[in-house]
């Protein structure tokens, strides 16, 4: 790897002065950077209307739950969702569900596939 390096002129015109810039990039310690990124995220988040706040937090909570084992998400489920009776289930309550509609697509799938005799009058009993 090459390292270029040049010096100053040391005679630099007024348009050569105005022409270099000294970009300082500070240092920030943790805590700092921290801050930075605070203010950053609630610029972003200031610009964004109501739509793009719904679909940017949709799309984070489907990959934080896809990320999620089917025990992880029952219990995170169980946690924040249930009152403390132990019949109240929303995991268990939502994947009843699931089963159910696949079940109930499944018979009408079925259903769809019979075959139906074509009606001629005078040839049935």
């Amino acid at each position: 790897m090459a390292i270029y390096s040049q010096k100053a002129n040391p005679n630099a015109t007024n348009s050569e002065l105005d022409a270099k810039v000294i970009v300082k990039h500070p240092r920030l310690n943790s805590f700092q950077f921290s801050e930075v990124i605070e203010q950053y995220v609630d610029i972003v988040v200031d610009r964004m209307d109501t739509q793009e706040l719904l679909e940017y937090v949709t799309n984070d909570l489907l990959n934080r739950f896809d990320n999620m084992s089917q025990i992880e998400l029952r219990e995170h489920i169980i946690e924040m969702e249930n009152s403390g009776d132990p019949t109240d289930n929303l995991y268990d309550e939502l994947a009843e569900n699931v089963t159910i509609r696949d079940l109930m697509k499944e018979k009408d799938s079925d259903e769809d596939n019979t075959c139906m005799q074509t009606f001629i009058p005078g040839f049935h009993d």
